[in-house]
């Protein structure tokens, strides 16, 4: 049987819908009560679906708001609505496609990406073939043609893997790629260039399809080089990047002449086509192509990248409007304040010799998709996000990591001149290149830097507040220079105090702007500095972070915060012994810990900051303990209820998982800090509330956000190492569980939480007896011995992973001795350049007793060639083991010897040659062997 609206209820939605679009706060307040009455109804996405495409005489935006609507819901419960609901829904909501109304053709398109998303081609495959058939003209309008074009594009985006897949031997793909080349020639801009867009999507899933008509596809591209349409020539843009860096081959014929229309079209008066541009030769800085292609066109890419560093004569005169006067005293509003995103407990690495620590400036200083992107975009004091200026700096960086010598030679001639000039934007976009080319060209610019530092110095009072800003920053870049020299008592090891109290001043500057930049830098100084040479500056930095306290508006607390961090990690000890410094640090912090309500997002990053003091403190902080960990935890517990209630009930929202994710990492940092002290104050707090911390954990092990699960893990972990006995025991079998599970449905985007996981599980199992572990061994051979032997997830998983299983063999190496020959070689490939410390020490004691426990079956191994080539991979880690404990090294003179005394000749001949010349030599006069 069809649904039918009643033509009632349609009124009375439709009245209802105009009521939550109201000027009147009491209108709106009205409309939404009966809006969440209305959602109760089984048929309510029917109701909205006849408002969007049927109710042809409504306003526009009463159709729009019910499309909305529709879409929220059918994102959040759809699949759970009656099949006949469904089937309504599915059959009529083309209808919009066609309306003549452009607001409702794009809305509706949302709503078809949501239902495509969740269908896909097995439960709704005829709706391709009719988007793609009025995309052609089969509904006889150019509107029609331009709408269906749309929701194509927004399923391509969307669902590009959907759409390469076979369905009963047919891809659809094949037929709709070639199609798209068709529409590119469409009398419509709008649907050429959504065309062009739909294509280019295919070059994320290397679509067979797409590289069989790529040829056909450059031609066309070629022909639209100087389409009129600005969206056209800004995708033209994007699709020689995605050829670029998915199939560079196809482009080198061509390059110069695209390289020349990528240079040409930066200069394009639309600012998206500039913007893509720009992109490309980002693109172009990182690629494969050969750079004896790319060198001669060098001295053109750059001047142009350094023109369009310059601010736009429009941001100059919006710029100098708003540096026109100070603003510190000038209170923050919500919306001066971007969104911040809490992250996950950070993974738990073992950092291998060759790794050096990061600079918090990150690879790339204008990278659009990196964790610095937050710090460039308030470099332009919130006057854009990613823009053209951002992305040329981000390119002339790129460069120069890559190729520097050839950058320095362009470079400098063209900056002396402008870093001196009267001009203030130009000054300014010199002081950036410089900061820009700062990591790839840091050796070769030293003969420079005790010039340009001084330099920088001295415009850190430049009467023009964006040249102090930029200044700050730039300083930051070159203060592993500045802190290296004073370090190493080098020739300008008397650069580092001016420089660093300069960038202090400028924390405290009247303009928000300069704060923000200078207070980042001050971090970045920091953190580059060497802990006696900061341990040095304790009390004035404590003085100064007092200041900023009472100056900063909200905006800035977070870089504050942030540098506060980023202190106590550095000086931790000086502060924790010494009770005037702490007397200085802590006030401040919990004033405004004081200050916050439980569901104020600016609680966020100081949960984040106090979990760091709380663990940088370590039993200094037991004062504030108790009242600290309450709070974190009554802030989780609401949110982990809140999780489970809105799945029953549709009123209730998701919970904000930046909480969950901040007091889970606060209750890390108590935990770090308090250490084995951790436990009672966790268990008087379980005494007292409904649900204990573990519990609210493995709710936490299932949440669906990466992020909580990654923070979870990671207390765990700690958990595990100071209060596996009282805390974590009682819950061993449902953590092994969620271990388990989430190591078995690892994914590319979930690496961080299966490393926290395997962390965690190796500091449980260093712990545990070998009666207490037999129960899970068989599961976890089965989930880690898999995981170690992947090649699909990062290094520093596979590390963890090969550490948990050497853990696992102190206390039960019979089990695992049984797979050696399946795990050995690449457990020794993980394990050979690792760090040495606690982890690697029980890792290498337990995997002794594995091969220890067994060591007959191991040598039948031994006897073919590949058993062979593990254990000599096994004997070149113990090589390349430096210093190893005590016991450690008397574990290796015992394994060594057995083998030695068993194999007599052969060993020498059959294993040891099977190491490279320097492994044996080291064995040889560190073990005599």
């Amino acid at each position: 049987m069809s649904w039918s609206p009643d033509p009632q209820a349609v009124q009375q939605l439709t009245h209802v819908l105009a009521g939550t679009l109201s000027t009147s706060s009491k209108e709106r307040a009205q409309a939404q009560e009966a809006l969440d009455q209305a959602r109760l109804l089984p048929d309510l996405d029917n109701y909205l679906l006849h408002i969007l495409v049927n109710e042809k005489q409504a306003n526009s935006q009463i159709r729009a708001s019910a499309g909305l609507l529709l879409k929220n819901n059918i994102l959040k419960n759809f699949t759970k609505k009656d099949q006949l609901l469904q089937k309504h829904v599915l059959d009529e909501i083309l209808k919009g496609i066609i309306d003549n109304d452009g607001l409702v053709r794009n809305i509706t398109g949302n709503v078809i990406t949501s239902l495509f998303s969740m269908f896909g081609v097995e439960l709704w495959p005829q709706v391709l073939s009719q988007l793609m058939d009025i995309a052609s003209g089969a509904a006889g309008s150019i509107q029609s043609q331009e709408g269906a074009m749309s929701a194509l594009s927004k399923i391509c985006e969307d669902s590009i893997e959907k759409l390469d897949k076979d369905y009963n031997g047919e891809r659809p793909l094949n037929y709709m790629i070639p199609k798209f080349i068709e529409l590119t020639q469409s009398p419509s801009a709008k649907v050429r260039a959504q065309a062009i867009l739909c294509i280019n999507q295919g070059f994320r899933v290397m679509s067979q399809a797409l590289l069989a008509h790529l040829n056909s596809y450059l031609s066309r591209l070629f022909v639209l080089a100087t389409d009129e349409s600005p969206s056209v020539r800004r995708n033209i843009c994007s699709a020689f990047s995605n050829i670029l860096e998915t199939i560079p081959d196809k482009l080198l014929p061509h390059l110069d002449g695209v390289i020349n229309y990528a240079i040409h079209s930066i200069n394009d008066n639309n600012e998206e086509v500039s913007l893509e541009a720009c992109e490309f030769l980002l693109s172009l800085s990182s690629s494969e192509i050969p750079q004896n292609i790319i060198k001669p066109k060098l001295p053109m890419i750059i001047s142009t990248l350094l023109e369009k560093m310059v601010y736009s004569e429009v941001d100059i005169f919006l710029i100098e409007e708003m540096d026109s006067k100070n603003d510190a005293d000038i209170e923050d509003k919500d919306n001066d304040i971007k969104p911040q995103m809490a992250k996950g407990k950070d993974s738990h690495k073992v950092a291998s010799k060759d790794d050096k620590s990061n600079n918090r400036n990150g690879d790339t200083a204008f990278d659009a998709d990196d964790d610095t992107e937050d710090e460039e975009d308030d470099q332009d004091g919130d006057l854009s996000e990613w823009n053209l200026r951002k992305c040329a700096a981000a390119t002339l960086d790129v460069f120069a990591s890559i190729i520097p010598e050839e950058i320095m030679g362009i470079v400098l001639p063209l900056l002396k001149d402008r870093i001196t000039s009267p001009q203030w934007p130009i000054r300014e976009a010199a002081i950036l290149a410089f900061g820009a080319i700062s990591e790839g060209c840091l050796e070769l610019a030293r003969d420079q830097l005790p010039e340009l530092v001084p330099f920088l110095v001295d415009r850190l009072q430049d009467k023009e507040p964006r040249v102090r800003q930029i200044t700050c920053w730039t300083l930051g870049r070159y203060s592993p220079w500045v802190c290296g020299e004073a370090h190493k008592g080098g020739q300008y090891a008397a650069y580092f105090m001016p420089t660093f109290q300069a960038v202090m001043m400028c924390a405290l500057d009247n303009k928000k702007i300069v704060q923000e930049a200078a207070c980042s830098s001050l971090a970045n100084f920091i953190e580059a500095g060497d802990s006696e040479l900061i341990g040095q500056l304790v009390e004035p930095l404590l003085t100064h972070f007092q200041k900023c306290f009472v100056k900063y508006q909200r905006k800035n607390l977070v870089i504050l915060y942030d540098a506060v961090q980023t202190f106590v990690e550095k000086t931790g000890d000086k502060l924790s012994n010494n009770d005037k410094f702490i007397e200085v640090l802590l006030p401040p912090l919990i004033e405004k810990w004081h200050s916050l309500a439980d569901d104020d997002k600016d609680l966020w990053p100081l949960l984040e900051c106090m979990s760091s003091v709380a663990a940088s403190l370590g039993e200094s902080f037991a004062p504030y303990g108790m009242p600290v960990y309450d709070r974190a935890f009554k802030i989780l517990a609401n949110c982990v209820e809140q999780e489970k209630l809105c799945h029953s009930n549709p009123l209730i929202d998701y919970p904000e998982k930046d909480f969950m994710v901040t007091s889970i990492d606060l209750i890390d940092g108590l935990v770090q800090g308090l250490k084995l002290h951790s436990g009672r104050l966790i268990l008087q707090n379980d005494q007292k509330s409904s649900v204990p911390l573990m519990q609210l954990l493995l709710s936490c092990f299932e949440d669906p956000t990466d992020d909580v699960r990654q923070s979870a893990y990671a207390l765990l972990g700690d958990l595990a190492i100071f209060n596996l006995e009282e805390i974590v025991r009682p819950y061993l079998h449902l953590i092994i569980i969620s271990i388990g599970n989430e190591i078995s449905n690892r994914s590319f985007n979930s690496s961080a939480v299966v490393n926290n996981a395997t962390w965690a599980l190796g500091e449980i199992a260093l712990r545990l007896s070998s009666q207490d572990l037999q129960p899970y061994l068989s599961n976890l051979v089965a989930v880690l011995l898999p995981l170690l032997n992947s090649t699909d997830v990062q290094s520093t998983v596979l590390e963890n992973a090969a550490i948990t299983i050497g853990r696992i063999g102190i206390s039960s190496p019979q089990h695992l001795s049984q797979y050696l020959s399946e795990f050995l070689s690449t457990w020794s490939a993980h394990m050979k350049y690792l760090e040495e410390n606690d982890e690697k020490d029980t890792a290498f004691r337990g995997m002794c007793n594995i091969i220890g426990s067994n060591p007959t079956n191991f040598l039948s191994n031994a006897s073919s060639a590949s058993g062979k080539s593990s254990l000599s991979k096994f004997l070149e880690c113990i090589a390349y083991y430096e210093y190893p404990s005590d016991e450690l090294s008397r574990i290796f003179v015992g394994l060594l010897n057995g083998y030695k005394s068993t194999l007599g000749d052969s060993f020498e001949r059959e294993i040891l040659s099977y190491m490279d010349g320097e492994s044996r030599e080291i064995l040889k006069i560190r073990y005599g062997i």
